[in-house]
């Protein structure tokens, strides 16, 4: 996966946003960053995918904006079906002692966090999801 600096300082916006107790280790390295950054750009393929059937937009900007519009309605919607669907994807790609230790957490992040990204920072993952 190319490096790409602004999917990872989403990643560790996510992390941060955990509120992980200090005390504890769990684990938090540069393979959970990756492993974080594999969970968003999942999410990000799912909701390209949902929009397939719409209508095509050219327009990279308001792509970006349409996408964060989409994006900010999944997280206010925050419904079962919403967190079912993340909770699916995020158990994909990390252990099941992970995924006890701090899944819930990393879920709740994961929505408080997407509904503050910019359209910089959608677009940057949009970008990252076309070179994967």
């Amino acid at each position: 996966m190319k490096k790409n600096v602004e999917v990872e300082k989403i990643a560790k916006k996510v992390i941060k946003n955990m509120k992980l107790d200090k005390n504890k280790d769990y684990g938090i390295d540069p393979i959970t960053i990756i492993l974080v950054i594999g969970i968003i750009l999942s999410l990000i393929r799912v909701i390209q995918e949902c929009r397939a059937n719409r209508k095509l937009i050219k327009d990279k900007l308001k792509l970006a904006h349409t996408m964060q519009q989409d994006i900010e309605n999944l997280v206010l919607k925050n419904s079962w079906l919403n967190r079912l669907k993340l909770k699916r994807i995020i158990k994909q790609n990390i252990s099941k002692e992970q995924y006890k230790a701090y899944g819930h957490a990393l879920q709740n992040s994961i929505m408080e966090t997407g509904i503050n990204l910019t359209e910089d920072e959608v677009c940057a993952l949009m970008n990252e999801v076309n070179n994967v």
